[in-house]
């Protein structure tokens, strides 16, 4: 029986049945000293590079002895990995010789770098005169990438140039992937396999380009100029970029775009587009704020950033029955207050006559009540004899499924 082993994202040992990998206190050190050994594998390792790179300095008085101990744990616990499979000694072995360790992989190991790679080799050797042979490829490795290297350990010094290499890797496929789809006029795939990769490089701005010019090529011009909106606030508030080159030659498509098809006057554009830092929320349809609330997930997790979601309803007492025309009037007012009432960079949209869901970003727990009396109240400002109620509910945009569920 195969074991497979994923680092691509975060850690896991699995056989055909179940995972593994069972980590705990005691086996922390063991895991990591594994994965640093699947890392280097089938190479030769001095002792005193392992311990220069794993332990501290103050950790101990005696760091060989502790790495003999440890090595002698974690080969027990590849021992018990293996009783179950039948191909006992053809797993993971650890070998010490000639004064150097160093981790044979076995025929019966599975490890998804290696996949990914090879994977890669196959599609660059047909992508000269079998693009869709070499694009079915692509993808088939794409999908292994389920995020950087061995992610749950983002402060290890030296994963640094193996992530950055696997990370490199993943986007010139991705590039290469793309570049058979566009000659193919596969505007479709391109956006979808460029919103799935932003999850996971939320911050390459090549991948931001080609969704935009994908989106450009069909039609969706609104959602193009929704996304650069997007990018431009995420790049200067997370990392205090201003638009590049590359941007700027992006928003002049979008503008040529939107003129040439007679959708908006251009001055209206540029003023939409150039908007200063406090000039208010962005309103944007249901799918794209479904896509943008999967990069920012991902993203809070990664960078420990405060962001909640917003449930605002109209109070069920104080919907007019059968009266759509007032309900209507309540949701453009609405529209009109948040886009006024909220910071650039949050987002929201409409889930349907009576329902609305924000994006907060960067937000404490103690501003949400400011929040809160600052819609009610420029809402009261703006309907006066006409207010009608509502209720606004919050959650961390780490547990906000449960609240997405209401909106359903």
């Amino acid at each position: 029986m195969k074991i497979y082993i994923n680092t691509l994202g975060d850690f896991d040992i699995r056989d055909e049945e179940k995972s593994l990998f069972n980590p705990s206190n005691r086996t922390y050190t063991l895991y990591k000293l594994l994965q640093y050994f699947i890392t280097f594998r089938n190479r030769k390792i001095l002792p005193e590079t392992i311990i220069d790179n794993l332990m501290t300095s103050n950790e101990t008085d005696d760091p060989k002895n502790v790495l003999r101990t440890q090595i002698f744990r974690l080969r027990q616990m590849l021992k018990k990995m293996e009783e179950k499979h039948t191909d006992e000694g053809n797993h993971l072995n650890i070998i010490f010789a000639n004064g150097n360790y160093s981790l044979e992989i076995g025929n019966a190991v599975e490890l998804d770098i290696d996949t990914f790679e090879r994977m890669i080799d196959q599609g660059d050797s047909k992508r000269p005169h079998e693009s869709d042979e070499s694009a079915k490829i692509y993808k088939q490795a794409l999908e292994l990438y389920k995020g950087t290297y061995l992610s749950q350990n983002p402060y290890e010094v030296w994963l640094v140039p193996i992530r950055n290499y696997y990370s490199r890797l993943y986007l010139k496929t991705l590039n290469r992937l793309i570049e058979i789809l566009n000659d193919q006029d596969k505007n479709d795939e391109i956006i979808k396999l460029c919103e799935a990769a932003l999850i996971l490089e939320p911050y390459e701005e090549n991948i931001h380009i080609h969704l935009m010019k994908a989106m450009l090529n069909i039609g969706q011009t609104q959602k193009a100029r929704e996304h650069y909106n997007h990018v431009e606030i995420l790049m200067n508030k997370d990392m205090g970029l201003e638009p590049s080159p590359a941007m700027k030659n992006m928003l002049r498509k979008i503008q040529n775009h939107i003129v040439e098809k007679g959708e908006l006057d251009i001055v209206r554009l540029e003023d939409k587009l150039e908007e200063g830092p406090d000039s208010g929320a962005t309103l944007c349809d249901y799918e794209y704020f479904k896509f943008l609330y999967n990069i920012q997930k991902r993203k809070s997790y990664r960078n420990n950033e405060s962001d909640y979601i917003a449930l605002i309803t109209l109070g069920k007492s104080k919907i007019p029955k059968h009266d759509q025309k007032e309900i209507e009037k309540w949701s453009q007012n609405m529209i009109h207050v948040l886009s006024k009432s909220l910071r650039k960079g949050d987002v929201f949209t409409l889930w349907n006559d009576t329902q609305l869901l924000v994006m907060l970003h960067n937000i404490n727990y103690e501003g949400l009540s400011t929040v809160e009396s600052r819609i009610k109240k420029n809402l009261f400002i703006k309907c006066k004899e006409s207010y009608m109620d509502m209720q606004i509910k919050f959650q961390p945009i780490q547990s906000a499924n449960s609240l997405l569920k209401e909106s359903l």
